[in-house]
């Protein structure tokens, strides 16, 4: 039997959040109602029967998902990912999941970048798999060096795995990096697997491409309704790769994980993501990115003498840095649980969150503050920090 490592993030969450009265720790975008979606799309009468499924047999079956929440999935990328490159799934951590399944065996070797959403980096292991971290480094804006991935690649590297845009960093891979990268894979016939459940929320310039995008066929990008779209409820998440033999080994895990999604979750994610709607809820959340972005500037101006950080391009995360009067990092877990009872505040301790295992070092200081809040409930919270902050100093004074 695998022995799974203990997720840290959603428990930690999990655990504290009844304590709390604000969470700013998390990272999905607050959930929308069928009156929101509807009130926001385009059209409100063509959504509300959309949305009608009374006289639904809920017997229906799909091996890949219905053909029309694939399309709209399709549509969210280029003319060459078509619905039958899509796959649905249950979130993307099923995604995740039933790729990995799919696509490497004991004695593998994998690279994962790093930080990165722990499940990527944790499932590999506990699969038998040798893993190598793409360490991105702060000092260099937690910016991609290929350069380093190319040192990292063996005889038995199998998949490169990727997390674009990044969690926790906030930071994303811009097409000349991505081209890098799938130059290296292609070279060493490496399939590339790239979580994507950040895109398209990037906050500076046009977008980059996806992964799939490019002419490489062997990518497989993960995505769902959650983060970006506000329906973390709607448990569709979904797998794209336009290469048939990856398809065909992923529908075969698939048989063995869920078998189906949800036809009622296919139903509002195929709303969702129609013409009607996807623009207005891609318009709130950057809306609430671009001001939780001023606000977090303003907050790590006032506190720079403790606080830095690298300002995030892309996502709802931001990782920012506390240090001491001396310039030494906090112990993040202590100062979290700090704020969790002096101030009922909830934000997510880097080191213990996104450390590797036994590395949780790595991150010491760091702690994860979601952007895609209401602004008025994210500007209280952080002077909850600031409270927090000037009591630590009149104490240290």
């Amino acid at each position: 039997m695998v022995q799974l490592a203990t997720f840290h993030l959603p428990k930690w969450l999990g655990d504290n959040a009844a304590h709390a009265t604000h969470v700013l720790g998390g990272s999905a975008a607050p959930g929308l109602s069928l009156d929101d979606l509807i009130a926001l799309s385009s059209d409100p009468a063509t959504t509300e029967q959309a949305l009608q499924w009374r006289n639904l047999k809920l017997a229906n079956y799909s091996a890949q998902g219905s053909e029309a929440v694939r399309r709209n999935i399709a549509d969210l990328y280029s003319e060459d990912v078509l619905p039958e490159h899509v796959v649905t799934t249950t979130g993307t951590t099923g995604a995740n999941m039933t790729v990995l399944l799919s696509l490497v065996q004991p004695g593998d070797h994998v690279i994962c970048v790093y930080p990165v959403y722990p499940q990527l980096l944790g499932l590999p292991k506990r699969l038998g798999c040798e893993v190598s971290l793409w360490k991105l480094d702060p000092a260099n804006g937690w910016r991609a060096d290929a350069g380093e991935l190319r040192k990292l690649i063996r005889p038995s590297t199998r998949l490169i795995v990727l997390n674009n845009p990044n969690n926790p960093t906030g930071s994303h891979l811009d097409l000349a990096t991505q081209q890098k990268i799938i130059k290296l894979a292609q070279e060493h016939d490496i399939t590339v697997l790239a979580d994507e459940i950040f895109r398209p929320l990037f906050h500076d310039g046009p977008a980059p491409p996806s992964l799939v995008e490019h002419e490489y066929p062997k990518v497989v990008v993960t995505s769902s309704m959650s983060k970006v779209w506000g329906m973390s409820a709607v448990r569709i998440g979904w797998i794209v790769s336009r290469d048939r033999s990856i398809l065909d080994m992923i529908l075969n895990a698939r048989e063995y994980t869920l078998q189906s999604t949800s036809v009622l979750d296919e139903i509002v994610a195929t709303e969702a993501l129609s013409t009607r709607c996807r623009n207005g809820i891609l318009d709130i959340h950057m809306r609430h990115a671009r001001q939780g972005l001023r606000l977090l500037d303003a907050f790590v101006e006032r506190n720079q003498a403790v606080c830095s950080w690298t300002r995030p391009t892309a996502g709802s995360t931001a990782f920012i840095r506390f240090a001491d009067a001396n310039g030494d990092a906090v112990d993040d877990v202590e100062f979290c649980r700090g704020l969790l009872s002096e101030q009922g505040l909830l934000i997510s301790p880097g080191s213990l969150a996104f450390g590797d295992d036994g590395s949780q070092n790595d991150f010491r200081g760091y702690v994860r503050i979601q952007l895609t809040l209401d602004p008025g409930y994210l500007a209280r919270g952080l002077e909850l920090i600031n409270a927090c902050l000037e009591t630590r100093r009149r104490t240290a004074g």
